[in-house]
């Protein structure tokens, strides 16, 4: 493990502290790691939820997992649909029912776009499978059962006091830069001022997590969730028999005991006598907000403490993951130096917007229904197309650095010396063609595969390197 260091007042000494476990805070994590920044995780609770909160990875969330090397951890975790939402009375009438589609491309439709394709998969299961990478990684330390009890900017960072939830002892920590992924009510983003502006419990109701044997009443009519006019929403929650059941409440109300969730549940599924087990409940609020501003200072917001979504769309796990994402890597190349500090301006401009097409989605009472092409966009994020190489894509050819993607047939171009270093892809012309370093020319591209640059063949290759390196760098 990289070594923390400590100033005169026994206040710990570290690049980048990282404020609770959940998915923006993981990803963040992870690309903190995988550039070897030494990275503190806190986490309040002493285990991660066993909730499956989300029950759906996108696309671009896919592609994420797929360069973590967690694809197929993944695959054996999830269940095998179609991206659609089936409209029927009750799930045992589910052969009369409609499909209509929530936003997710279909299995056809992703291969034309990606090497991989979404994945269901309860976000109780993504958790631990990013918690378990994450100890493969000496750069980062996970410490659970430990809070954020206040937060101030210093020079050179943040001074943060940390407390220990079981023994109460407290301790600070001066970070370079926080990263606060400490959810819908975020304390870090409480403490800083930062307001929330758009609408409150725009949605409100209850899951019940169950086991029952749901399949062999559906058989082959497989779908990422079943909205059952009888009784409510249903989602799959993982292999096997583990379901979601969902539905909205009244503000004041309170979850359905469980006699009574399991009549309901009866109910939605059309079938009396159905063998079932109660696991948990979960009540929620949900809003439709954005931050005010995701940055102040050296302090960052990301995920639900960032933007509030509601579970129309389901979102609010990808949103997150990607945020994290984002700024890990960014954060990585100015702690490197690979970037000047205009870098770091990018991580509000790039994901705002995207948050904002979120939240508007899911305050919309239609936001379910969608068509893959008005959401891919906001999900895929301008990246580069993907085509295949051999055996391996385009975007598997990205890695923590900038790559140059040039044509077989182009003049030969050597990385110049830059602060951002750059690997050379050499591609077929193909796949040259799609990602857009046609005859004789090459592209520059982020690495998450936004270009940067285009270079012709009439470019004197260093000079245009360094313009094209300085518009991503600063």
């Amino acid at each position: 493990m990289a070594p923390m260091h400590f100033a005169n007042d026994d206040t710990e000494d570290i690049p980048v502290l990282v404020v609770v476990a959940g998915p923006a805070g993981l990803a963040a994590t992870i690309e903190l790691a995988r550039r070897e920044i030494p990275t503190l995780l806190i986490e309040r609770r002493r285990a991660l939820s066993s909730h499956p909160r989300a029950t759906v990875l996108s696309l671009r969330s896919m592609e994420l997992m797929r360069m973590w090397g967690l694809e197929a951890e993944v695959r054996a975790r999830s269940v095998d649909v179609e991206f659609r939402m089936l409209l029927t009375d009750t799930l045992a009438e589910a052969g009369g029912g409609s499909a209509i589609e929530v936003g997710y491309p279909s299995r056809e439709q992703s291969r034309v776009l990606s090497p991989t394709t979404p994945a269901c998969i309860g976000q109780d299961e993504v958790e631990p499978l990013l918690l378990a990478h994450l100890s493969g990684h000496p750069a980062a330390r996970v410490e659970f059962g430990v809070e954020l009890t206040g937060i101030a900017e210093r020079p050179g960072g943040a001074r943060a006091t940390l407390r220990d939830v079981r023994t109460g002892a407290m301790r600070t920590v001066h970070a370079r830069y926080v990263v606060a992924g400490d959810g819908a009510r975020s304390a870090v983003r409480g403490a800083l001022g930062i307001r929330l502006i758009g609408a409150e419990a725009v949605l409100v109701g209850a899951t019940t997590l169950f086991r029952a044997p749901l399949w062999d009443l559906l058989r082959e009519h497989r779908y990422l969730l079943y909205s059952a006019a009888a009784s409510g929403t249903f989602l799959p929650a993982g292999p096997g028999d583990r379901w979601l059941w969902a539905a909205a409440q009244g503000e004041s109300a309170a979850p359905p005991d469980e006699r009574r969730a399991a009549a309901l549940i009866r109910l939605g599924v059309g079938a009396p006598g159905l063998p079932l087990k109660i696991e948990g409940f979960r009540r929620f609020s949900s809003a439709a907000q954005l931050a005010v501003r995701f940055r102040c200072g050296p302090v960052f917001l990301a995920g639900d403490a960032a933007h509030r979504v509601t579970p129309r769309g389901g979102t609010g796990l990808n949103l997150a993951l990607h945020d994290g994402y984002d700024l890990g890597w960014k954060l990585a190349w100015a702690l490197h130096d690979w970037a000047g500090p205009e870098l770091l301006d990018t991580y509000e401009a790039e994901r705002r917007p995207v948050a904002e097409h979120g939240v508007a989605r899911s305050a919309d009472p239609a936001g379910s229904r969608r068509a893959p092409e008005q959401e891919l966009h906001a999900d895929l994020g301008g990246r580069i197309a993907h085509a295949w190489t051999g055996e391996r894509s385009t975007l598997d050819l990205l890695g923590p650095r900038l790559t140059l993607f040039t044509a077989p047939d182009g003049t030969d171009r050597a990385a110049p010396p830059t602060r951002a270093p750059i690997h050379v892809r050499r591609l077929d012309p193909l796949a040259a063609a799609a990602v857009g370093a046609a005859r004789h020319s090459a592209v520059l591209v982020r690495p998450d595969g936004k270009p940067v640059g285009a270079l012709t063949a009439d470019d004197d290759p260093p000079p245009a390197l360094r313009v094209a390196v300085a518009a991503v760098a600063a």
